[in-house]
């Protein structure tokens, strides 16, 4: 497939999830200098330090001319992007042996790379700047120590785990803390925390186990006292049986 110019401008803006708008934008950036949304960037508008150039005077928030958050969710809603956290080159061979189905692996390589060098870069700085949705709250390493919260930012995350979760995060929080993880709305939260849910599960099953062990040690116990009673019970008849026969 030739990387041939599509039109412009690309309304990515509000049809990213489209598949045509999303081939404009790709085609778009596997050049080396990108014209950007509204097909305005030429060659000059560029610097380049390595393969893949940058913007003179780069916002901040955008890459090529394209929006980050744009770019993100784009990436978000493409089939050939398996990974949720798409930063390196692994995570784009299969789209661009997708676009371009008879380039070389060298060319696959080397456009995997321009996509990793732009795509991922903005998709790297948008998870870690977060937008509003489903974050990730964790105090601890175990499933019952992380939930999923429906927050504006980060701050915004640990308040309401703090408040909500409190008792369980307990007073020794030098661990708290909040990721983003997706775009998403309140409603998911009925099943974003069934990790959450199974991992108390797993505690109170591992509780009840550790119960009924030390019920069988109790009985145990209990049959050892016994044992011990009726041998000095039939010590006592015995000797009582010895006396009577004298």
């Amino acid at each position: 497939m030739a990387r041939q110019r599509r039109s412009f401008p690309i309304p990515i803006s509000t049809k990213y999830a489209k598949r045509d708008v999303a081939m404009q934008v790709l085609i778009d950036l596997v050049h080396k200098h990108p014209r950007g949304p509204n097909g305005t960037l030429t060659k000059s508008d560029y610097y380049q330090w390595d393969t893949d150039p940058q913007l003179n005077g780069r916002r901040e928030g955008y890459t090529c001319g394209y929006s980050d958050v744009d770019l993100y969710r784009m990436v978000m809603q493409l089939t050939e992007v398996t990974d949720r956290n798409p930063t390196g080159e692994w995570d784009y061979r299969h789209l661009v042996r997708a676009i371009f189905p008879d380039c070389g692996e060298r060319g696959i390589t080397r456009r995997s790379r321009r996509f990793a060098a732009r795509l991922g870069k903005a998709v790297g700085r948008i998870q870690r700047a977060g937008l509003p949705g489903i974050w990730e709250v964790s105090w601890g390493y175990n499933d019952h120590q992380k939930a999923q919260m429906h927050a504006d930012n980060e701050s915004d995350a640990i308040n309401q785990a703090k408040i909500f979760f409190g008792p369980i995060i307990g007073e020794d929080n030098y661990r708290l803390g909040a990721s983003f993880n997706r775009e998403g709305s309140p409603l998911e939260l009925l099943h974003a925390n069934d990790k959450m849910l199974k991992g108390f599960d797993k505690l109170v099953a591992n509780q009840e186990q550790r119960i009924q062990k030390m019920k069988e040690e109790i009985a145990a116990f209990e049959m050892g006292k016994q044992f011990v009673e009726m041998y000095a019970l039939n010590c006592m008849t015995a000797a009582q049986d010895d006396a009577e026969t004298l």
